[in-house]
């Protein structure tokens, strides 16, 4: 009886054949895994960017000229840029109190935002997700850069013993710097100047600086590229 079967060059097609489709299912697997982490990572920058918009605005939004004292008991001006120990301190109003509360405190507020190192101890919440994201553990994640923390007082004038509570807002940011946007106005209430500074109070009290109008935010999101975000300064009426 004669047997009939496979060439061994037709062995070696098939197998060719079973490798090549078995390559590429790999490599669209891993190519479909690379697009969903990127989709993913992307997402959650610009979820983290609307995050920081949302916190900001309604910040900047109640701001109130109302001067403070320190915990060493000197006075401070509503608004700080680059003239004490947080980049952006200002006094803003709305801090909403329970509807429940028997004790109300102030509906004002004394906030400030710093960036800081991953590895401090504030941004440990930060360093957690960016590693659980990476699928590492936190001491192994290797990315740089620093996040972004929200600091408020629960009184305005502090004293001593008083501590900053801390919020992160954006789990990655560098580059982040404050522009202030001022303008002096004439008798009849028109803008006569304009100056673009980089610390507030400024150091010459004596000098036309104007009242500030605007607060520009410039950052970098590792996803997302530079950013830049301008507030309008609310004025309540008051002489700064």
């Amino acid at each position: 009886m004669k047997q009939q079967g496979f060439t061994l060059l037709e062995v070696l097609v098939a197998v060719s054949i079973s490798a090549l489709i078995g390559v590429s299912a790999v490599q669209l697997l891993s190519s479909v895994g690379d697009t969903s982490r990127a989709t993913q990572a992307r997402a959650a920058e610009i979820a983290a960017l609307q995050r920081f918009n949302q916190v900001v605005s309604r910040d900047i939004s109640q701001f109130i000229s109302r001067p403070i004292r320190d915990e060493y008991g000197d006075q401070q001006a509503a608004l700080l840029l680059d003239s004490g120990d947080y980049p952006l301190e200002f006094t803003r109003a709305g801090w909403r109190n329970s509807p429940v509360s028997e004790d109300p405190r102030s509906t004002l507020q004394r906030v400030a935002f710093r960036a800081e190192g991953l590895d401090s101890e504030v941004c440990e919440p930060a360093l957690n997700r960016l590693a659980e994201a990476a699928g590492v553990a936190p001491e192994e994640y290797e990315g740089e850069g620093d996040c972004l923390v929200r600091y408020y007082w629960n009184v305005l004038d502090r004293s001593s013993d008083s501590e900053a509570a801390a919020q992160v807002v954006v789990d990655r940011i560098s580059d982040l710097t404050f522009e202030l946007l001022t303008q002096t106005y004439d008798e009849n209430g028109a803008v006569s100047s304009q100056n673009v500074l980089t610390a507030w109070p400024p150091v010459d009290a004596a000098s036309e600086n104007g009242r500030p109008v605007a607060i520009k935010w410039r950052f970098v999101l590792p996803d997302l590229g530079e950013i830049e975000r301008l507030w309008l300064i609310a004025y309540d009426g008051s002489t700064w």
